[in-house]
């Protein structure tokens, strides 16, 4: 008989991109609905073997199940092992879900996959009843669990898609958007980056194996493909490859990328836009010389930087940029630099993201107060210069002054302002009941007006 696996991601009112940040997860404040690839990963590999099944169970594509109600579909499925897909900004929660498995289903064998849970897991470990913590991507778990060894990017099958309600993953357009993964890690090395210490040695997929990834996708109807690569254009030539495979099979699909500017030329522009490009995203973080020379492995000069982004632009692919805001050092003083960096560099897009502290390991008695309840922050004890309200403050005002300048006012409104405030709106009421999940659900419908 199969070993049969429930694989659950639940939805607590508040929409997380759980394989963000390195499996940290990151709370969104926009429409953007991600697919968690690494789960759907495992679940494919547990049905594709011939001993284990999984049934994958994504709450916020299944209708936006609330706790409550998660809990009975939970216990109307047969299964031997449970994993729940954790994030930082809810592992309250997420261990309060657990607790209510062990006592609801007895006998049930739960366990918790995501970074969030390897850095408590120590904690997890002595005040839980959680059967079992896992510290490390939960695809390479499940792939060692299923065949006995080590599994590579490449050992990764094409994931199905059809495990879930796939065509509710959407972008802030109603578009159809999932997700590949062209390579793992990064071999930057940048300070304090959560995808290095949770995935180690940057590795990359074979060519072939990345094409049976997007013509699935391709044949699925999707719109756009997101390439989930930290630096997808760390191997020119390979990329290269990539491009005029898919040129050359006559695949038409949108798709984007993150990746390193300085490793971007007209040339590679040229052809990753004929075949298929339209959006790349790139990290710039900070303004302030001092802080970039900390925190970022390789300092481009701005007016190089500048040059590649208008290069970009001018080939007729929308940029984006990320900001951090709210380094240890940073002052009123250096985020106006950022801003103004970002004003420069006039990309398309921006982002300004709040800085968290992901190098947790080595902290003496960590619990999940580490982590700021669904909010993208740490409570890591680090000194800082500015305070999280006016860090929050500093995000809000940069992001709606950048979208009314390169858009209009109502956009700002529409899109920074309104999205924003009702996150905020829902937080507040969610976050003194994070460990109550029953008023939890209940707060959620009140809020959402679905009672």
């Amino acid at each position: 008989m199969k070993e049969r696996f429930l694989l659950v991601r639940p939805y607590y009112g508040v929409n997380i991109h759980t394989d963000a940040q390195g499996e940290f997860g990151t709370v969104l404040h926009s429409r953007d609905v991600f697919p968690d690839l690494p789960l759907i990963n495992a679940a494919t590999i547990l049905n594709d073997s011939d001993d284990y099944s999984a049934v994958l169970l994504d709450a916020y594509v299944e209708g936006k199940i609330l706790p409550d109600d998660l809990l009975q579909k939970i216990s109307s499925v047969k299964f031997d092992k449970l994993i729940i897909k954790t994030a930082a900004a809810t592992i309250k929660s997420d261990l309060e879900l657990a607790r209510m498995i062990k006592d609801s289903i007895p006998g049930s064998y739960v366990m918790l996959a995501g970074q969030a849970v390897r850095t408590l897991k120590s904690w997890i470990c002595k005040n839980t009843r959680v059967d079992e913590v896992i510290d490390e991507p939960l695809d390479k778990y499940i792939y060692r669990y299923v065949n006995g060894r080590e599994g590579t990017i490449n050992d990764m099958p094409v994931p199905d898609y059809s495990l879930v309600d796939y065509k509710s993953y959407r972008d802030d357009n109603d578009k159809i958007r999932l997700t590949v993964l062209a390579s793992r890690s990064c071999p930057l090395n940048c300070a304090y980056c959560p995808y290095i210490q949770y995935y180690n040695a940057y590795e990359s997929r074979d060519v072939d194996k990345v094409m049976e990834d997007i013509r699935s996708l391709v044949a699925l109807g999707v719109d756009i493909i997101q390439f989930r690569d930290q630096f997808f254009t760390c191997d020119k030539e390979r990329i290269m490859d990539l491009c005029r495979r898919i040129i050359s099979e006559g695949i038409k699909i949108s798709w984007i990328c993150e990746t390193e500017l300085s490793s971007l030329d007209e040339e590679l522009i040229d052809l990753m836009k004929e075949a298929g490009l339209f959006l790349v995203c790139f990290d710039i973080k900070s303004g302030n010389k001092e802080i970039l020379g900390k925190y970022k492995s390789n300092i481009v000069d701005k007016a190089g930087q500048k040059k590649t982004v208008d290069m970009i632009r001018s080939k007729g692919v929308k940029t984006m940029a990320f900001y951090t805001i709210g380094f240890p050092e940073d002052t009123w003083i250096t985020l106006y630099e950022t801003f103004k960096l970002a004003e420069y560099m006039d990309s398309d897009i921006v982002a300004f993201n709040e800085f968290t502290d992901f190098h947790l390991d080595g902290m003496e008695d960590m619990t999940p107060d580490v982590f700021c309840s669904f909010q993208n922050a740490g409570n890591s004890c680090m000194k800082m210069n500015l305070t999280h309200d006016e860090i929050r403050y500093a995000i809000e005002l940069f992001s709606m002054k950048y979208t009314e300048s390169h858009d209009s006012v109502e956009k700002a409104f529409a899109y920074n302002y309104t999205i924003t405030m009702d996150n905020k709106n829902v937080i507040s009421k969610i976050a003194e009941c994070e460990c109550d999940l029953m008023e939890l659900s209940n707060r959620v419908r009140r809020i959402r007006g679905l009672e």
